[in-house]
């Protein structure tokens, strides 16, 4: 599989497109509901949950880390975890709120991106976003999050 992302049209040579790249922030964001640290244990598994399949994200292993100077936030049900999001406090980001297949759905984004704002308190918040759905970006708009940077993402299966 090949991902790109690129505005031209690259359908002539055999891509097909899917949601990209898009940079979302909000100047005022709303305060947010808290939502607990995801245990570190839980880590590596729920972030190949959350994002496998979707384009852009590479396979996870199982060994895999947060970023250093991260806070790793855990979207919990039933005591399993459904989604996490990675929050970058010094640079004020949301990384990719991400939820695991059986449960996307955009609410639950919402929820992650709630927890993400409640995490970094008032004023302005990035929040970057890699393959999500239309109907997902349209839930970040309701919460006061605009597209400030949008690519389009294109996959070749390679045989």
């Amino acid at each position: 599989m090949l991902w790109l992302h690129a505005n031209a049209d690259l359908a002539a040579l055999g891509f097909e497109r899917f949601p990209g790249y898009a940079r979302l922030r909000a100047e005022n964001p709303p305060p947010g509901e808290p939502l607990p640290r995801l245990e570190p244990a839980h880590f590596a598994r729920t972030q190949d949950a959350a994002f496998r399949g979707l384009w852009g994200h590479k396979r996870v292993t199982p060994d895999a880390e947060p970023p250093p100077g991260t806070v790793v936030l855990g979207l919990y049900e039933r005591d399993e975890p459904a989604g996490l999001c990675t929050v970058f406090p010094a640079e004020r980001l949301a990384d990719g709120p991400g939820v695991v297949a059986a449960a996307r759905e955009p609410a639950r984004y919402a929820r992650l991106l709630l927890g993400a704002c409640a995490e970094l308190g008032p004023g302005p918040i990035d929040l970057d976003s890699w393959g999500d759905a239309p109907a997902v970006i349209a839930v970040y708009g309701t919460l006061g999050f605009a597209v400030v940077e949008q690519v389009a993402g294109w996959q070749l299966r390679l045989a």
